[in-house]
């Protein structure tokens, strides 16, 4: 068995070629999660995500049931990635079929076949921090060594983030996030109109989405879409303009990771 710092050179060798073969952070992300499964020894559904300016978002994900996970969070603002990122709080290992703090992604992570599930934070420079989020079929499947793992992962993945910023335009990362940002706005404004022509709690609203969704196997975004000009005449309102933070802040904490062996 590797020792933390045989680990953690593995893991930097494989992120270290990601970062020579992406121009952008997105690209980077989503070709880092691709090694989680292996790393850590487990199969599963894994995803990277993000708050900026108030806003969670999924940035990298290995398949669709990780993202539908994650949205489901993002939504309710109740879930291990949600802990992980707003508050920095490392969930450790939950059992999805008995957790009762967020019963909304409980339920809807049950249906999508989860059996367990962690969040665990990874702060890439001071108060700036994403979350790596685990999922599995099979109940404790993150205990023990995967779990030490998955963290080890999460701090190497931390050291290499300054340098991807670094590689990548802002210009191009604006582009990137106001994708994810138009995604949040059309939910948002369906619930809206869904809470106003049935009367009833967000949660109630976004399960007649998630339900419609699932049924007709479409995006969240696209059934919101159409919620919206069905209820309204109109399409939905463009999504607030992203403005990408100074080249000075995405650098900070680049000179940490520059100096890693």
């Amino acid at each position: 068995m590797l020792s933390d710092d045989g680990f953690r050179h593995t893991v930097w060798t494989r992120l270290e070629r990601c970062l020579a073969e992406t121009s952008s952070v997105g690209d980077y992300l989503q070709a880092a999660i691709q090694h989680t499964a292996s790393l850590i020894g487990v199969p599963g559904s894994f995803s990277l995500s993000i708050v900026l300016y108030g806003e969670l978002f999924t940035a990298a994900t290995t398949d669709r049931l990780a993202w539908d996970a994650d949205q489901v969070e993002f939504d309710t603002e109740g879930g291990p990635c949600v802990e992980a990122l707003r508050e920095g709080l490392d969930t450790g290992l939950i059992d999805v079929r008995t957790e009762t703090r967020w019963p909304a992604w409980a339920a809807v992570s049950t249906m999508l076949g989860f059996r367990s599930a962690a969040g665990i934070p990874i702060e890439f420079a001071s108060g700036e921090r994403i979350a790596l989020n685990l999922y599995s079929s099979e109940p404790d499947a993150f205990t023990g060594e995967p779990m030490q793992k998955a963290r080890l992962f999460g701090e190497e993945l931390a050291r290499t983030l300054p340098m991807a910023l670094r590689i990548t335009e802002q210009t191009q990362l604006a582009a990137q996030l106001q994708q994810a940002l138009a995604s949040r706005s059309t939910i948002d404004q369906a619930l809206g109109v869904l809470m106003a022509q049935n009367r009833c709690t967000r949660d109630v609203a976004f399960g007649i989405l998630r339900r419609a969704s699932q049924h007709r196997n479409l995006k969240l975004r696209e059934v919101a879409a159409a919620v919206i000009e069905r209820y309204t005449g109109h399409t939905a309102a463009e999504a607030p303009v992203f403005t990408p933070p100074s080249p000075s802040k995405a650098r900070r904490g680049s000179g940490d990771a520059a100096g890693h062996p």
